[in-house]
């Protein structure tokens, strides 16, 4: 039996169901996974997994005889549990204003491992037995955001943990945390923005909001502020303390560095609710790519030459790197080359790598006009980088020529001295003798 909770969907109703191409303040409605605390073996007999089922979430939806059989008609296999958000001062759906088809839903029943603090609001202080609590986690599903909602179940004598195929349970949500993109790429000494907010659905609300930095294990605080004291402790980056109370938690960091990298925790706790969306940043560097010889060779048949790639000031250290021999015009793909050299990655003093790809060409014919490309795929780079070498390749001239041309080259140079000595001969015999 499950419980039936409106979380940010849009009710679209139509003779055949509802439109996925709709965001969810349009549909007002989301079919989500409601993954529950008891567990079941699974399907090969292996270890036991949670049990989970689809169950409805409508918000802003009125709960008519009408709006029943439609479900009833849309899930006729068997029916659904329904979750109705009623008369919500939280509106989820802002925080995930987005086509459904492109969100995720999961719902579990939320413990408060004990703590009792009566919910300001419509028969929350006057209770006096604890309040049931639901949350639903809705991503994006290329993680551009997460918002997690917690919806309120008042206690009475008919609410139960557990509950029937087609109950509908009536909830309201009350409290809601939301983060930016699960992943944030920046590259060295810039400025970053970790986006965290909040909402709450009465004013001035008892809470507390932290900023902790979790990396190889280690978790440090880097932020921290009560509203009940008024005071915030700032050990690393900045957060705006005069934003907090409209919601905006938001974290900045300035000229990040490689020791900013890892995971940001954003932990929101209004008592006896606490939620947190995690952040990870990473540093990512484009590689400056060089070749040399420079953009032209020309040689002759059957000398050597070494082509160098240079890589250099990328993070993090995973990079491709290879020569290809590419002949412009054709179709064909690329000839990977072989017998590449690498030098070992150089450190630099600001973190990034360095490295050398490199080969010995031995010129030949068949290689004139060849474009020798060397490619370079990083994380950094949609499209890799490209840096060609054009060669030219002059013939040899055959040895029958060469000694030809020395042979004349030679006989040239006898006649020239006959005939340098010749002209003195004549000189010598025009001149007038002394007798």
């Amino acid at each position: 039996m499950l419980c039936n909770v409106v979380v940010l969907c849009f009710w679209l109703l139509n003779a055949g169901g509802f439109s996925a191409s709709f965001t969810l303040r349009q549909s007002g409605r989301m079919v989500c996974t409601f993954v529950e605390e008891q567990y079941h073996t699974g399907e090969s007999g292996g270890a036991e997994v949670p049990l989970q089922r689809n169950v409805l979430l409508l918000l802003n939806s009125p709960d008519t005889e009408e709006e029943r059989a439609a479900r009833a008609r849309e899930f006729q296999h068997g029916g659904v549990v329904t979750f109705l958000v009623k008369d919500p001062s939280l509106h989820v759906s802002r925080h995930a204003d987005e086509d459904t088809d492109r969100l995720q839903c999961e719902m579990k029943r939320y413990s408060t491992a004990g703590i009792h603090v009566p919910w300001p609001g419509a028969g929350g202080a006057e209770a006096d037995a604890p309040d049931n609590w639901f949350t639903c986690t809705i991503k994006h599903r290329e993680n551009q955001f997460s918002v997690t909602a917690f919806l309120r179940q008042p206690p009475s004598p008919e609410s139960e943990l557990r509950f029937g195929d087609t109950d509908t349970l009536r909830v309201s949500a009350v409290f809601a945390v939301r983060s930016g993109p699960a992943v944030v790429e920046t590259a060295l000494r810039r400025d970053v923005r970790l986006d965290c907010g909040f909402s709450v659905d009465h004013a001035r609300p008892d809470v507390t909001v932290e900023w902790r930095l979790q990396l190889r294990g280690e978790r440090r605080k880097l932020f921290s502020y009560a509203s009940r004291s008024g005071q915030a402790e700032r050990l690393e980056g900045e957060v705006s303390v005069a934003e907090i109370p409209r919601g905006n938690a938001s974290l900045r960091l300035a000229g990040v560095t490689l020791k900013s990298e890892g995971t940001y925790i954003c932990s929101v706790y209004v008592p006896p609710l606490y939620s947190s969306q995690d952040i990870q940043l990473d540093i990512v560097e484009r590689p400056r790519v060089s070749v040399s010889p420079s953009s032209s060779l020309t040689l002759q048949e059957g000398a050597e030459e070494k082509l160098a790639c240079d890589i250099d000031g990328y993070y993090p250290l995973d990079v491709h790197v290879e020569w290809l021999r590419e002949i412009p015009g054709e179709r064909r793909l690329p000839h990977v080359v072989k017998h590449i050299l690498f030098t070992s990655h150089r450190h630099n003093p600001d973190g990034t790598y360095g490295i050398s790809a490199f080969f010995l060409l031995r010129a030949s014919l068949q290689d004139h006009g060849v474009d020798y490309t060397c490619r370079v795929s990083h994380k950094s780079l949609r499209v890799s980088i490209r840096k060609r070498v054009r060669l030219a390749v002059e013939a040899r001239p055959q040895t029958g020529t060469i000694l030809l041309i020395c042979l004349f080259t030679v006989l040239l140079m006898i006649l020239g001295v006959m005939l340098k000595h010749l002209h003195k001969a004549r000189q010598t015999s025009n001149k007038r003798k002394p007798y």
